[in-house]
């Protein structure tokens, strides 16, 4: 370990580096520490941790590991105990949790970056959705999300095991960043007869103003959800919304969405959403048309979540008039199958999310 590797431990938090993982434990009373997981193949070759001298702090360091998710926990003279340290965890399979990294997964963007992630959930509909509601939050955690915006989100009209899953994630969020998250809900339709279906916005900054957009009035009728935040310093209203499948209904819903983010200013807007149409659609392009930029389109993020299927989930972003947009310092879909072993890349929906990274100078 070098000097800054170093440094790093006595300040008492573990770190994760491009290839490899430092640890640092601290227990005044301890004789004997060790590190097991799966890249020691747990108590088969668990790695010794070293005590600072004069400190009551023990550490250790890998070898290269692969990248993806990895698990472990200490063994404390004896005992097996999760790092207290480190907020991030998953279930052991047998009622217990381990502690949790990622190898190979940054946030993106630099640290001013507004970090904005979308996606439609499919909720109850999923297997196993309640893992994968957890998923999701570990993922967006590690990815260091702000603003999660989204779709299909839904509880069970009379079923308490299947409870209002935009809750769920917030409460995951506050587990694995150790910080408040604030979330608004609104219902949309019935779905199956059984689900309420509607939009969430979660942000780890204060919501306010909130309101709801009526788009349509049909049978499955169709809103957006508006708010107002305060990311980085930056005043913004947030949108999520979920609009038809038919075309024309879409074009309504769009023009009646224009309407809704109009009707204030001085704050530079941001649209996320299952649009059900492509990228040439006019739906698409009434928004371009009303100022906003398609990230997916700026970046060439242009897939649905199975190539050659068409794009239609989206992230739009217009500056406040008279102010120069922002810079789009990343943007990149999750949780689209691609490599099931990263924390943020496990198929959840059947919608791929979308995370951009924003800067405003």
């Amino acid at each position: 370990m070098n000097g800054n590797e170093l440094s790093r431990i006595e300040l008492g938090c573990s770190v994760v580096r491009d290839a490899y993982a430092i640890f640092a434990y601290r227990d005044a009373g301890a004789r004997h520490v060790e590190v097991a997981g799966d890249f020691t193949n747990w108590a088969k070759a668990p790695i010794p941790m070293l005590r600072l001298e004069g400190t009551d702090q023990w550490a250790a360091r890998t070898q290269t590991l692969p990248v993806g998710l990895h698990e472990y926990k200490y063994i404390v003279d004896g005992r097996w105990t999760s790092d207290p340290a480190n907020p991030l965890d998953r279930s052991d399979r047998c009622g217990g949790r381990n502690s949790a990294f990622v190898v190979g997964v940054a946030p993106l963007g630099g640290p001013q970056a507004v970090r904005v992630a979308s996606l439609n959930l499919h909720t109850y509909q999923e297997p196993e959705p309640l893992q994968k509601l957890e998923q999701i939050a570990f993922g967006l955690a590690v990815r260091q999300a702000d603003l999660l915006l989204l779709q299909e989100v839904g509880e069970h009209q009379s079923d308490w095991t299947r409870p209002n899953a935009g809750e769920l994630l917030r409460g995951h969020l506050q587990r694995f960043t150790r910080k408040p998250w604030w979330h608004v809900w609104r219902e949309a339709h019935i779905g199956f007869e059984c689900y309420r279906e509607g939009l969430s916005i979660l942000s780890s900054a204060p919501l306010e103003s909130v309101h709801t957009a009526q788009l349509s009035t049909k049978g499955l009728a169709r809103i957006a959800v508006l708010a107002t935040t305060t990311l980085q310093g930056v005043p913004l209203r947030v949108v999520t919304t979920h609009l038809a499948w038919k075309p024309k209904d879409s074009e309504d819903e769009v023009k009646a969405l224009l309407d809704a983010v109009d009707t204030s200013e001085g704050q530079a807007t941001l649209i996320a959403g299952d649009f059900n149409v492509g990228p040439t659609g006019k739906a698409v392009r009434s928004l371009v048309a009303g100022g906003f930029i398609d990230l997916g389109a700026a970046s060439g993020e242009v897939t649905f979540l199975e190539s050659p299927q068409e794009r239609i989930d989206y992230q739009f972003v217009r500056p406040n008039a008279g102010q120069p947009a922002p810079r789009v310092e990343g943007f990149t879909r999750l949780f689209d199958g691609a490599s099931p072993d990263l924390g943020d890349r496990a198929r959840v929906s059947d919608h791929a999310g979308l995370l951009g990274a924003l800067r405003w100078a």
